[in-house]
């Protein structure tokens, strides 16, 4: 078991220019790579110190005032992922983007996040979450999910029973976490509960 006091959050963001509303779709959003890594003892007999360890990775997109700007013009193709939540906030759930974004309030979508599979438990995906939106998502007023399992080596494959079982497990999780039904396979929660 790893202490959550012990993660060391690693943030990466390559960005052109000022952000604002003037950059073409693909420079629009914030793209977050977070690593995630923990200290541990050296596991050989006779040596003392510690070792870095990574225990997951997340990938998250901050899009700065997404009720003041057009979703679609601004993913406009350029992202597929952002595309498909663009209009799912916009044909789906418009009642989101009125309630919560209207103003100003920036949106993060929570592209990927995985933690490695000997590090799973103790709520390991809630804490590492709740240290992003401490950081990188202190203004953000709305997050969306999409609850399915990571395109990597350790999920199954797309349409299998194994798949399907992961799907409802990962959507369970993240709905104790706070999340509630957006639309499809969309989760979505505003951020200022969670964090009361």
């Amino acid at each position: 078991m790893i202490d959550p006091e012990s993660l060391t959050f690693e943030y990466r963001l390559r960005y052109r220019g000022f952000p604002g509303m003037e950059h073409v779709p693909r420079d629009y959003p914030m793209r977050w790579e977070v690593t995630v890594s923990a200290a541990r003892p050296l596991a050989e007999p006779g040596r003392e110190g510690e070792e870095e360890i990574q225990v997951g990775e997340a990938v998250v997109q901050v899009v700065p005032k997404a009720g003041m700007i057009n979703l679609f013009v601004t993913t406009d193709g350029a992202d597929p992922e952002m595309a498909h939540i663009a209009e799912m906030l916009t044909k789906e759930r418009p009642d989101l983007v009125t309630e919560y974004l209207q103003d100003g309030g920036d949106l993060m979508v929570v592209s990927t996040l995985e933690i490695l599979p000997e590090y799973r438990g103790d709520r390991m995906g809630y804490t590492i979450l709740h240290a992003i939106l401490e950081t990188v998502g202190r203004s953000v007023d709305l997050v969306v999910a999409h609850a399915v399992p990571a395109n990597s080596g350790n999920s199954p494959a797309e349409g299998t029973p194994k798949y399907e079982q992961a799907k409802s497990a990962l959507k369970a999780y993240w709905q104790d976490f706070g999340f509630d039904e957006a639309a499809g396979e969309y989760l979505a929660f505003v951020k200022k509960r969670i964090l009361e």
